[in-house]
Order: C-alpha cells, then sequence, then structure tokens
C-alpha cells in the first residue's frame, strides 16, 4: 500500500522535475472539488501571481487542450506559435516553448490533473521528455533524462 504524498513532498517532486528537465516554470492543476473546473494548485518558478487565479478552459492554451483531448500538447514557435499566442499562462509567465500533459493516478486511464512545464529561452521540449516526467511524478522512478 502506497502512503499518501504530502504537499511539501509533492512541491519537491515537482520542483526537482523543473530542474532536471531545464524548464523555468511547472505547473501542476487538479479538479477543484466536485466540479470538472481545473485551477493551477501549484506553481513553480513563476513569475506573475494571476497564474494560480486562472482557471482552464477546455480547448484554451495547453492546459486546456490536454483537458479538451486527453493527450500531451506541445507549444514552440517553430512548431505551432498559435498555441503560445493563445495560452494564458505563456502570455502570463512569458515562456518561448511549453509541453503539457494528462497526469493520471495508479491503474486509472482518467486524468487526476494537468502537469504543464515552460521555457523561458525558447529551447523545444523533445517528445521524449514525457515519459521521463511522467515517472518522476508519479513516483515510480527517479530516473533522469536520458537515463535508462
Amino acid at each position: 500500500m502506497e502512503r499518501a504524498v504530502t504537499d511539501d513532498e509533492f512541491d519537491r517532486r515537482l520542483e526537482w522535475i523543473r530542474l532536471k528537465s531545464g524548464s523555468d516554470f511547472i505547473a501542476y492543476a487538479q479538479p477543484a472539488g466536485s466540479s470538472r473546473r481545473m485551477g493551477w494548485d501549484r506553481v513553480l518558478g513563476g513569475s506573475n501571481v494571476r497564474v494560480r487565479q486562472m482557471m482552464i478552459k477546455p480547448g484554451v492554451g495547453l492546459g486546456g487542450m490536454v483537458m479538451r483531448h486527453g493527450t500531451v500538447y506541445t507549444a514552440h514557435e517553430g512548431e505551432n506559435p498559435f498555441m503560445r499566442e493563445e495560452c494564458p499562462v505563456m502570455l502570463a509567465e512569458k515562456l518561448l516553448s511549453g509541453m503539457a500533459f494528462p497526469v493520471t493516478t495508479g491503474h486509472s486511464t482518467a486524468s487526476s490533473g494537468i502537469l504543464l512545464l515552460g521555457r523561458r529561452d525558447g529551447r523545444a521540449y523533445a517528445k521524449t521528455e514525457t515519459a521521463w516526467i511522467k515517472s518522476a511524478l508519479s513516483g515510480r522512478s527517479a530516473c533522469e533524462p536520458g537515463k535508462k
């Protein structure tokens, strides 16, 4: 039986992921109470306090696309610059590239949250980064990028 992860432990795990992925920003959203509404509960590396007040709207920005489609979304000026312009978090935090994906718990396939990472220097996220970040977030592995 797994023990519950405390808020401090979760924040330390998020900060570790942020640093190891070379990200400047990381945020985690989860459903608010019994509703399907989601807001950014955890924000690390943020420079704008408004991000914590933002609610995720299906189909709007990286988090909204993940909420609507349940799959990984990335934004980078060379790949899909329109997403950066339409993402409230990327605009508020002045992020030039970002990646967001659904977070699941246990054996469930239903999303229990959304993780968004961003870089202000414009380096794009590789698709391969998703697997190790998901693994690190769930605590199943402490494997660093590029290591097995």
